[in-house]
């Protein structure tokens, strides 16, 4: 592996299209774990909820989801 200011050099942005259907994915497995403790049920596939709440709101934060300010940033499911 080369320096940072190689690594840098080479980054690229995804394109919007990927990144929202992250964001769709993310939230359709927040809904899962979400229906799972609503429903005392096991939490599908293994997912751990906490990884899975940070990922939303990762990706939330990147989409500016519902125009939210960029500290306060929901994940509604």
């Amino acid at each position: 592996m080369g320096s940072t200011v190689e690594w840098l050099a080479l980054a690229r942005l995804r394109p919007a299209e990927e990144i929202y259907d992250a964001n769709e994915g993310i939230y359709q497995m927040h809904w899962a774990v979400r229906d799972a403790r609503l429903n005392d049920k096991p939490v599908p596939n293994g997912y751990d909820a906490g990884v899975v709440q940070e990922r939303h709101y990762a990706l939330n934060w990147l989409i500016g989801y519902s125009g939210q300010d960029w500290d306060d940033v929901s994940t509604d499911t």
